[in-house]
């Protein structure tokens, strides 16, 4: 014969860490519930940089995703300065040109595995 568990106990560990998640008004798991491994950095294709934006006009630290108008990953650089020194964290295309690679400070460079490409020749 199966236990039986009270009301108000199922009630207190509604929500709780290693207790039972609740739904949101979608019938989803709010994300808040959810273990940190179960959300995933990687926040899908686009197709321009502009959709990527409109999806996730902010992001967080190691979120990425890809673009297909450029054929390369997009990182989410927390890091970034505006040209005062304030924090200007943007989404940034993982493949950089020598040139613009070099103005960003050691933090910058942190933030985003970059890879990094020779400047265009001219002719």
């Amino acid at each position: 014969m199966a236990n039986s568990v009270s009301y108000e106990y199922l009630k207190a560990i509604q929500g709780v860490p290693g207790g039972i998640p609740t739904l949101d008004n979608n019938g989803e798991i709010p994300t808040g519930q959810l273990p940190d491994s179960a959300a995933s950095p990687f926040k899908g294709e686009y197709a321009t940089e502009a959709a990527l934006l409109l999806a996730y006009p902010t992001a967080n630290l190691a979120d990425y995703a890809y673009v297909d108008e450029t054929t390369s990953f997009w990182y989410w650089n927390a890091g970034l300065l505006d040209g005062i020194g304030d924090p200007a964290p943007a989404w940034v295309n993982q493949e950089i040109e020598e040139t613009p690679y070099n103005l960003l400070d050691a933090a910058e460079k942190s933030m985003v595995p970059y890879l990094v490409i020779a400047d265009p020749v001219t002719p």
